[in-house]
């Protein structure tokens, strides 16, 4: 059983340092209680796996009649007595099919269902594998899994070969077209399988790390049933957002520190964990711990990637509720409003006030492709360059005066997500105090 760690999660500037591009576990253990795994992992008899610079090649051979399955981690072939309730694995290939522990096809007793979100560019366009150097917010996209066929279905309905969207639509009869990952020529010319260049895939494992894949080839040494991939781990969210409740654990203390503004203070957050999330109280300009998050009072705001929680509505037994004002004039900002003007929003189990006011603009990210848009504190770019890069997360224009879970009344922005190195999830939150309605 593959053991579930608390991986720090950083975005890999690989091109800089190319021997370091393994996934880290700073435990020191494998999980099996020897150290970490030398990678490019061992692979197995069907399953091999080398470093190519910025990321790792891997090759199978689901020439077979039984599946391939690998985990992801170590990049090791395993064989697990019963894949569809063993944590052991991630993803398993047979011939062009791609299988996900998740959904239809396994359920993980102890880790998370594997997902995946299949992206894509432009028809003849290679898919810019580099440049994605973090996973699309949970919040601006939705990640599958494996799901039951239909009625008249030979098995489930993969993720990775039903989606994305087709640029070539199949055919029934042939099967030419596209197939999620891959397009095939169809029965009248060969059924030649080739893998789509302009779309990747970003994958969310059973421990909840994050990677990058994109399917490379089919056909080794002019063999078919070969799939070659290529995987990089990257920042991802957690597996249980977008929502009020979620799960997660507390981060350590450590994670924030407060600096003196002219008139402000400006918290420091670093939440690049997908697995903890960073608790603050505003009024001490302090991070806390609390044992039972969702009981306890002395918290304003968690943070984790780019979702930030408040204490109450679904997230807490607190108060504390957020108006957003979208272009408003910080300085001009003294009061909150009196009840009867302000917009008060809380967290609900299905959505995150912070992630949700103010509502998007429906012009803001328009052609830039899936999941580009507002996303209240934040514009995701997708595959637009908005100035530092597609897949891109911007603070947007807006002031929150938020209500404290203690009667005090802030006003809030959040001015930077990343730091001066371009690492993500490392806020800069500036807050000053107002007057009470």
């Amino acid at each position: 059983m593959k053991a579930r760690h608390a991986w720090p999660l950083t975005v890999l500037v690989l091109a800089a340092c190319g021997s370091d591009i393994s996934p880290r576990n700073d435990s020191g253990d494998d999980g099996n209680g020897g150290p970490d795994a030398a990678l490019p992992g061992p692979g197995g008899a069907q399953a091999g796996f080398r470093a190519d610079g910025t990321h790792y090649v891997g090759t199978i051979d689901a020439t077979g009649s039984n599946w391939v399955y690998i985990d992801l981690e170590t990049q090791t072939q395993v064989t697990p007595s019963a894949p569809e309730s063993s944590d052991a694995w991630d993803i398993a290939f047979r011939g062009s099919d791609i299988k996900l522990n998740g959904g239809a096809s396994g359920s993980p007793p102890t880790g998370d269902p594997v997902t995946v979100y299949g992206d894509r560019v432009d028809d003849g366009t290679p898919y810019p594998f580099d440049d994605a150097a973090e996973a699309p917010p949970r919040s601006a996209v939705s990640y599958t899994t494996d799901a039951a066929g239909g009625p008249f279905a030979s098995g489930p309905d993969y993720a990775m070969t039903t989606h994305p969207e087709a640029d070539q639509r199949a055919n029934p009869l042939t099967g030419a077209g596209d197939h999620g990952w891959y397009h095939d020529t169809g029965r009248l010319q060969g059924s030649t399988i080739t893998a789509r260049e302009n779309v990747a895939y970003f994958l969310s494992t059973v421990e909840c790390r994050t990677y990058k894949l994109r399917m490379t080839g089919f056909t080794r040494d002019g063999v078919p049933g070969h799939p070659q991939f290529a995987i990089a781990e990257i920042p991802g969210d957690d597996c249980s957002a977008p929502g009020g409740g979620g799960s997660g654990g507390v981060a350590p203390l450590g994670r924030a520190t407060f600096e003196d503004g002219a008139d402000s203070t400006i918290a420091v957050v670093d939440a690049a964990a997908d697995d903890v999330w960073v608790h603050l109280d505003l009024t001490n300009a302090q991070q806390v711990a609390p044992a039972d998050p969702a009981g306890d009072p002395g918290w304003d705001l968690a943070l984790q990637r780019t979702d930030i929680r408040m204490n109450g509505g679904a997230s807490g037994p607190a108060d504390v509720a957020l108006d957003d004002r979208e272009a408003a004039d910080w300085a001009a900002i003294a009061a909150a409003d009196a009840d009867a003007d302000a917009e008060w929003h809380a967290d609900t189990a299905d959505a995150l006030a912070f992630v949700t006011y103010p509502p998007a603009d429906p012009q803001h990210g328009a052609g830039c492709g899936p999941g580009a848009g507002d996303y209240g504190w934040y514009y995701y770019s997708s595959f637009c360059n908005d100035g530092e890069g597609i897949h891109h997360i911007y603070p947007r224009d807006v002031v929150y005066v938020l209500r404290g879970r203690d009667g005090n009344f802030w006003k809030l922005r959040v001015r930077a997500y990343y730091d001066d190195n371009g690492e993500s999830a490392q806020y800069r939150i500036e807050y000053a105090p107002v007057a009470a309605p």
